[in-house]
């Protein structure tokens, strides 16, 4: 059973790490096998076990346009149909049924009446008019709807080959499938940061929120947790998917809807701007739990306390800063008394510099501690990387990449992809699950590993120098 994806052209990097982590979440790991995907293009087939399970996919993946039963592909589209001629197949209709056809074609622009004369050579193809079956347009009435793509490629050019002849491009393949079922891939425009009513610097894309929600095993009887919350756009994405949420974050001003607003021509926020009126925005008010104003570095929830999936986007020190609470004045003066201390004392919170590298290590504890056992942590990795990628292939890539992933022994790293931002920086995804049965002690961390080498487990040796610390630095240096 071949079956037709129709892949969306947003965040390419992340379309087939999805698709997998949706397999394995709906217990089928491996059901999709035999693929010819390739990033380069939104259309690959594979083989399902049936079309159930293909529904099950359908209903869960955002980078997804449609799945369709493959039933013949050629070179040509004389080639296809006389393909599928050969192979005798059945369509599965009845006489006086209702059909549709529709032609998609992937770097390939095609005029209305182009598109015509091709349905018209698929319907004479298939005989669909000898078998009776009637031509209808609307996609809510129809019975049977055939799915004609044709993927394009720009032929490889050297630098001598004028311009014109780069711009000939080939007729890779052509495939012809009757349509099954819709992806998610309309969902992300319903949660549009535009209208939403509480938006800040740093919310999510919203369907980059609902990737994550897939990567994380996210589902109805999930409790999900953001500690790094913000404007909580990773919670409704969570919420979406039917998990109760739940967040945490330092600044006091953004959970309870004080201080300067992010919206232009607004100096302060207003009373209804907050998580809760974002999720009532959207009918998801119900799995609200509730968002709490604390410091992640202390420890502001009880150990036995347990969520089935943390998803995070922790502060990276560019667009907002990354702060702890602490004393700014670190020194301490034995000479005068505590009277004298007393009356100058300062009474308002103050906020300190928490290192990058910190705060992921301190994730990771947080994680093994209070997730449940195969519970995911799914969170963004900032990293910056003068390297040359043209020579190096896409596992000597993958390899650089996972040296600055932190590691903990109470986590296995799942997954992760890259998501490219400039030509030197990048964020990864990545996607760990804790190792079942292990009770993991506070100090059991293994440093991050810049060469995958065991260094010494002492916590305070990474206070100052690690990969993840530079980040900022190396961020905002100037480029030779």
């Amino acid at each position: 059973n071949f079956y037709l994806f129709h892949l969306t052209h947003d965040f390419l990097e992340f379309r087939f790490p999805e698709l997998e982590m949706i397999c394995e979440n709906i217990k089928k790991p491996n059901c999709i096998s035999d693929h010819n995907y390739s990033k380069d293009s939104p259309l690959f087939t594979c083989i399902l076990p049936n079309e159930q399970t293909a529904f099950e996919i359908g209903n869960r993946c955002f980078l997804l346009k449609s799945i369709s039963k493959l039933m013949s592909e050629g070179d040509t589209l004389e080639n296809m149909l006389e393909n599928f001629q050969n192979n005798d197949i059945d369509m599965e209709t009845e006489k006086g049924e209702t059909f549709k056809v529709e032609v998609y074609s992937y770097a390939k622009i095609y005029s209305q009446e182009e598109k015509l004369q091709k349905i018209e050579k698929i319907v004479e193809g298939l005989k669909l008019d000898e078998k009776g079956l009637k031509v209808c347009l609307n996609d809510k009435m129809v019975k049977h709807k055939f799915f004609y793509a044709e993927e394009w490629i720009q032929p490889e050019t050297s630098e001598n080959d004028e311009p014109e002849l780069s711009k000939n491009k080939k007729l890779r393949k052509c495939y012809l499938a009757k349509f099954v079922c819709f992806g998610q891939s309309y969902v992300a425009h319903k949660y549009n940061l535009k209208d939403r009513g509480f938006i800040g610097n740093t919310s999510m894309d919203p369907l980059l929120a609902l990737i994550m929600a897939n990567m994380a095993n996210v589902n109805p009887a999930t409790i999900v947790f953001d500690p790094f919350v913000g404007t909580g756009s990773l919670l409704v994405g969570a919420a979406h998917c039917g998990a109760h949420v739940f967040g945490a974050d330092l600044d006091y001003n953004l959970v309870y809807s004080r201080g300067l607003s992010s919206r232009m021509g607004q100096k302060y926020r207003k009373k209804d701007e907050n998580i809760l009126n974002n999720l009532k925005q959207y009918g998801l008010e119900s799995k609200y739990i509730d968002i709490l104003a604390a410091d992640f570095s202390t420890e502001y929830i009880k150990k036995n306390f347990k969520f089935d999936a943390i998803i995070t986007d922790p502060p990276y020190g560019i667009r907002e800063k990354a702060k702890k609470i602490g004393n700014k004045n670190s020194k301490i003066n034995h000479d005068k008394s505590p009277e004298e201390d007393k009356s100058k004392a300062v009474h308002f919170v103050q906020h300190i510099k928490y290192n990058l590298g910190d705060i992921y290590l301190d994730l990771l504890d947080f994680a093994s501690f209070h997730l449940e056992s195969e519970g995911r942590l799914v969170y963004w990795l900032p990293i910056y990387l003068n390297t040359d990628r043209k020579n190096k292939s896409f596992e000597e890539m993958r390899e650089i990449l996972k040296q600055f992933i932190p590691c903990h022994k109470g986590l296995n790293l799942k997954c992760f992809s890259e998501q490219r931002l400039t030509q030197f920086t990048s964020r990864l995804l990545v996607t760990m699950i804790k190792i079942p049965q292990i009770d993991v002690l506070g100090n059991s961390f293994e440093k991050l590993k810049t060469n995958h080498e065991n260094i010494n487990s002492n916590r305070m040796a990474n206070k100052n120098s690690e990969l993840l610390n530079q980040f900022r630095d190396r961020y905002f240096s100037p480029r030779k």
